[in-house]
């Protein structure tokens, strides 16, 4: 292990150009690593101390450019590869993975251009701050926290109720889930909300959210349920707009070079054709057409815990969206 983290060590001291790491540097990793509770030691505290320099050159590099339509800062990633934020905190698979059976289950999810579309009025919508920025930690768990969001959304805006649920219940009870495992290919937002609807939810406060594999601590229904879900796929930008303007909108989304972003209009995606990895909250669009997005990093990430998009597909925001019903 030792000579793996050496070697590993001297391949980014060479990528970073000999970045020199003057006492500036270390107070900056030391008050980083104090802020997030993080405590290194030996080989590994070396090996992280490096990568958290790495990620400050690249972040001070894109900040300076001129060309930028948004601003990267640091967060609890830093000490992380894109690597390893990839595997440790997206999903390596998505819902177009789902077998036959699944798709059979998904069946009342339809493309948006059979839907009759509506002239959509609002210039802007804005649902940010309706329900909770969840943090998900160092699990992979963004499937169910946007399940339970856009539950949480439907009972604030239907009911006037404001509740935070439990997505840790999803976690642990559905046992069609792996609740970690990003790459078990059933932990998705449309699995979730099946359960939700099945068996209701109890609150974060009743059933707290840990980020960890544990056995379902409930035996009876929870009594916050949906009465219906839905699901379109491949929407327009007028579909889509006119769903948001009626509630928030569980999506999923391509979310590999989301580590840092810190602000602004972010369009640095993939493509929008690549598969999804995260599940997050589409929370509304501003009179230029930006997307409001909210994600499960906590609130120290982003924007307060929310990222904007660019006008358009971007991310993959329009490929595949859910959303719950209520009985009024």
């Amino acid at each position: 292990m030792k000579n793996i983290i050496a070697a590993t060590l001297t391949t980014l001291l060479i990528g970073l150009g000999f970045y020199q790491v003057n006492l500036d540097s270390a107070s900056d990793f030391e008050r980083w690593a104090l802020k997030h509770g993080k405590s290194y030691y030996g080989d590994e505290k070396i090996y992280r101390q490096t990568i958290y320099y790495q990620n400050k050159q690249m972040i001070d590099q894109h900040n300076k450019r001129s060309d930028v339509t948004y601003l990267m800062g640091e967060n609890q990633f830093m000490t992380i590869t894109n690597e390893e934020f990839i595997r440790l905190y997206l999903s390596t698979q998505s819902s177009e993975q789902l077998n036959d059976q699944d798709k059979v289950k998904r069946s009342n999810i339809h493309k948006s251009s059979e839907k009759i579309q509506k002239e959509n009025k609002r210039d802007s919508v804005d649902w940010r701050g309706l329900v909770k920025v969840k943090n998900q930690g160092s699990c992979p768990s963004s499937y169910a926290m946007s399940a339970t969001s856009v539950t949480e959304g439907e009972y604030a805006i239907v009911q006037g109720l404001s509740i935070t649920l439990s997505a840790q219940q999803i976690m642990d009870c559905n046992y069609r889930y792996d609740g970690c495992n990003p790459n078990f290919r059933r932990n998705d937002v449309w699995g979730s909300l099946f359960y939700v609807w099945a068996y209701g939810l109890y609150t974060e406060q009743q059933y707290p959210y840990t980020g960890l594999v544990q056995y379902c601590q409930i035996s009876s229904k929870g009594p916050w349920k949906i009465t219906s879900r839905w699901g379109d796929s491949e929407m327009n930008i007028l579909s889509f707009k006119n769903d948001l303007s009626e509630h928030p909108l569980s999506i999923e989304v391509e979310a590999s070079k989301w580590q840092f972003y810190d602000s602004g209009i972010f369009s640095d995606c993939s493509s929008a054709t690549s598969k999804a990895n995260y599940f997050a909250l589409a929370v509304g669009y501003d009179s230029s057409d930006n997307w409001f997005v909210q994600a499960s990093f906590g609130t120290t990430w982003g924007e307060s815990g929310y990222i904007r998009l660019a006008p358009g597909n971007t991310c993959g925001i329009l490929n595949e969206i859910y959303y719950v019903g209520l009985k009024d």
